[in-house]
């Protein structure tokens, strides 16, 4: 019988796990759908909306010159940002693709609810 309540335990735990999963996955294709970082109105970008743009299109192994293309960043810029979300195991290199960790998630997540509060608050 205990046997049952642990595999049940753990059950209960991974489902909630997979909720909070899926509430911020889609919370994050939200926030690439509509990130707000309109170029054409001359917005400048800060480099918290850099480092989320490389990690949200990280999110699948990617080579240096998709992420460059796909963030509009100079090579420099883009050397510089990948050693230091590598540095900080936002992403991981492996045979010449980077990927976002899960510690890269963690920060679009919390990146997302943070333009939530922003957006309020400027409504």
């Amino acid at each position: 019988m205990p046997n049952n309540i642990v595999r049940a335990t753990k059950l209960n735990a991974q489902l909630q796990i997979t909720q909070l999963k899926y509430a911020s996955e889609a919370k994050l294709i939200k926030l690439k759908q509509d990130n707000g970082w309109n170029l054409t109105k001359g917005a400048k970008r800060g480099r918290l909306e850099i480092i989320a743009e490389i990690l949200l299109f990280c999110d699948q192994r990617k080579a240096k010159t998709s992420i460059m293309y796909k963030t509009n960043l100079n090579y420099a810029q883009l050397k510089s940002n990948l050693k230091f979300l590598t540095s900080q195991v936002l992403l991981t290199h492996n045979t010449g693709k980077y990927a976002t960790t899960e510690k890269g998630h963690r920060f679009l997540e919390l990146f997302a609810q943070l333009n939530d509060i922003l957006k309020d608050e400027n409504t």
